[in-house]
């Protein structure tokens, strides 16, 4: 809620009340508005309705959610049971474009800031894991099991002395780099 849409709660409601929830709403829009401007991992860790604001309000951002909109592109993003929207809290529209998956999506730009955010905080993530100096990573939407057969390729591709010792992150990183 804005501040005009609180003033008008408080002509339906006692105006203490409209206050404390007034001054609720503000600190959740002050933790995203810390998290957008300084794109790393908050010192605390969020509640879950502080997540799905932030999720929401970036769906919102998508043309395919645009009240009274109807998109007939080819890449527009419908979702035709709700359900399925909910699971995906309505970001339905994707990443990228052909031949750029980092590129902005000119009809998501909820999507495209939610990606460009991830990359800041795995990068942040990955800094204070040790890896400082590293350029901006380039997350790529992949399940689970994709995933995991990546991570064992790539494991499989270190040399047999990495692994026999156990090597730490920082050698099998050495190692893949230098393939």
């Amino acid at each position: 809620m804005d501040s005009v849409n609180l003033q008008l709660a408080a002509s339906l409601v006692s105006s203490s009340y409209v206050s404390q929830a007034a001054a609720a709403l503000a600190a959740r829009r002050r933790l995203v508005k810390a998290l957008l401007s300084n794109r790393r991992l908050p010192q605390t860790g969020w509640d879950e309705a502080t997540i799905e604001m932030l999720l929401q309000d970036a769906a919102l951002m998508d043309s395919n959610t645009f009240p009274g909109q109807v998109g007939l592109g080819e890449r527009e993003g419908r979702v035709a049971c709700p359900l399925v929207a909910a699971m995906h809290r309505r970001l339905a529209h994707g990443i990228g474009r052909s031949g750029d998956i980092a590129a902005e999506q000119p009809k998501a730009a909820g999507s495209s800031m939610l990606a460009k955010l991830a990359a800041h905080l795995a990068g942040d993530a990955l800094s204070v894991a040790g890896l400082a100096g590293m350029a901006l990573p380039l997350l790529l939407p992949s399940a689970t099991g994709m995933a995991l057969t990546l991570a064992l390729l790539a494991a499989a591709a270190a040399p047999a002395a990495v692994r026999a010792n156990g090597g730490s992150s920082s050698q099998l990183s050495t190692a893949l780099d230098g393939r």
